[in-house]
């Protein structure tokens, strides 16, 4: 039986900017929108960008 890779769901509201934005990329890629999000998150950890975010988003309006 094959174990489930992920396991943990995310739902997250995006400005429709940003939004647009990683559609753009994940369709021209032809990836989902998960796997994205995943390696943009695993990038930013691993490049300490977490700790920059600890004081929340920025302000989009």
């Amino acid at each position: 039986m094959k174990k489930a890779q992920f396991t943990k769901g995310l739902t997250i509201a995006l400005p429709d900017e940003i939004y647009l934005k990683i559609k753009t990329i994940t369709d021209e890629r032809k990836l989902s929108m998960g796997e994205w999000m995943r390696v943009a998150a695993e990038k930013a950890l691993n490049e300490d960008e977490y700790c920059k975010c600890l004081d929340g988003g920025h302000d989009h309006e």
